[in-house]
């Protein structure tokens, strides 16, 4: 299969912010900007043009975290919130009115800001599951490319319907970036379909039916193993028959705790400053954990900035 990344799409994180740094920069909503990972995250987005922050919270707390860090408060806008959840109803009635282009959480419990981002009536849902999408470089020199993983934080025990959706959404993600026939690999413990593990049988269903139901020329290959899917030596070692080759794009994982293990072990155990987003909702929601550096959070926003909505 011939390589699905285009000429104009990044294969780093690096180009992912750089793309977004040459563009003209997004209105970002962030919702309880206080906290020191957040902040110096926020100060560099808009000093290096990838955000025009707009900070929800307690304006002299905010005023305050901005000076301490070197930042001049006057050139930020900030909307005065003095919770939790009054921050998450703001930021998200911000990006829903249109005054914003995509959505930061910031010193807010990840469960309170969905509950906004969900709220039927003044939310950002636009009819689709939502869920999580973790890129990270993986590979040496000219070879390096991005990888997904997906879904790490949003559906804890996905229905085979609910996989489907989410399969979607990585795909839609990578063909925002410019892969437009990115390799998936639905990832198990073993690459047979048995009873000990039922998600085998349910990554063999995927596959079957993805391509006609998701269109392109995407090849969707399960259940496969974590080495399968990622490592050319593995697949001619097992003498493994498949089309991805060991070049999986996106690995949508069995379930979000085997998912968000593997995001985390990329991110700590390797370590990588990766960027992820929640995909399926009306803009771009970055929901950065709160361990996550700067830099990391840096990443979001950018992918974030090159997700959003044009116009």
């Amino acid at each position: 299969m011939t390589d699905p990344v285009g000429g104009d799409a990044p294969r780093s994180t690096a180009e992912i912010r750089a793309r977004a740094a040459s563009l003209p920069p997004r209105r970002l909503a962030v919702a309880m900007s206080v906290g020191e990972p957040t902040a110096r995250a926020v100060i560099e987005a808009h000093h290096g043009g990838l955000a025009r922050p707009v900070l929800v919270g307690p304006t002299e707390t905010v005023r305050e975290e901005l000076r301490r860090l070197g930042a001049d408060p006057a050139g930020f806008e900030i909307v005065d919130a003095c919770d939790p959840e009054g921050a998450a109803r703001t930021a998200v009635s911000l990006v829903a009115g249109g005054h914003a282009d995509l959505l930061l959480k910031g010193a807010v419990p990840t469960s309170v800001l969905m509950r906004a981002v969900l709220d039927p009536h003044h939310g950002l849902r636009a009819g689709r599951l939502l869920s999580d999408v973790f890129l990270f470089d993986f590979g040496p020199g000219s070879g390096r490319r991005l990888v997904g993983i997906t879904d790490g934080g949003v559906v804890p025990r996905p229905s085979p319907e609910q996989k489907r959706e989410i399969l979607r959404n990585g795909v839609e993600t990578f063909r925002a970036l410019g892969i437009a026939a990115p390799r998936v690999a639905l990832v198990a413990a073993v690459e047979t379909v048995t009873p000990t593990f039922p998600s085998t049988g349910e990554a063999a269903e995927l596959a079957r039916v993805s391509g006609e139901q998701i269109g392109g020329e995407i090849v969707v290959e399960g259940p496969m193993g974590l080495d399968l899917a990622l490592s050319p030596d593995a697949v001619a070692a097992k003498s493994y028959r498949t089309r991805i080759g060991g070049r999986a794009d996106l690995l949508v994982f069995p379930d979000l705790e085997s998912a968000n293990l593997a995001a985390k072990a990329v991110e700590y155990a390797v370590p990588l400053e990766p960027g992820h987003v929640i995909a399926g909702a009306r803009a771009p929601v970055l929901i950065p954990s709160r361990s996550e550096t700067a830099e990391a959070r840096l990443t979001s926003i950018a992918l974030g900035a090159l997700l959003a909505p044009s116009g």
